[in-house]
């Protein structure tokens, strides 16, 4: 379908767009509103935005990538919703998806972040379980229980003080 006949009034619509240029990959996404949101959608979009923000602010050299989800899986966990495991964020740079993942959820993965390191995090999260399955058409996943899920997604490569969002927008 066109995409003005497959959104509703209410909906919450994730929008991901990844760029190529000069020889090297970008990745970004947002959430959209569509018509009038009930309060427990935009809170969900909020504190999904506000959980990739406060792991963007974790993350630096030295710092081990499992934070990432040490922060995320935090706030998720501290406002009542589930993270989804499915999807990950990723290295990102020549190619669009490079090892390793960016796992949004607690983990003990060993990767130490240095500088030059660039990569995405984008984490999902839902309400209800994080449990996912995929339709008949090979390309939906939603959640067994059917709750709504939110993402945000940003490009961020580690410095030598600290970080730098590369997917920001420019006022």
């Amino acid at each position: 379908c066109e995409a003005p006949s497959c959104s509703r009034d209410g909906d919450i619509c994730n929008i991901d767009v990844s760029v190529y240029l000069d020889g090297h990959y970008g990745d970004n996404s947002a959430m959209a509103l569509v018509g009038t949101v009930d309060e427990e959608g935009k809170r969900l979009c909020e504190v999904t935005r506000r959980s990739m923000e406060a792991a963007i602010e974790a993350v630096g050299p030295g710092v081990p990538l499992s934070k990432v989800g040490e922060v995320i899986h935090g706030i998720a966990d501290a406002e009542g919703y589930g993270v989804i495991r499915e999807f990950c964020g990723h290295f990102i740079g020549r190619e669009l998806h490079m090892s390793p993942i960016v796992k949004h959820y607690r983990n003990d993965d060993e990767v130490i972040l240095r500088p030059g390191m660039t990569f995405t995090i984008e984490p999902i999260l839902c309400e209800g379980t994080h449990q996912c399955y995929q339709w008949a058409d090979g390309w939906t996943i939603v959640t067994r229980d059917h709750g709504r899920t939110a993402q945000w997604e940003h490009t961020v490569l580690i410095t030598e003080d600290g970080r730098e969002i590369l997917s920001k927008l420019v006022d």
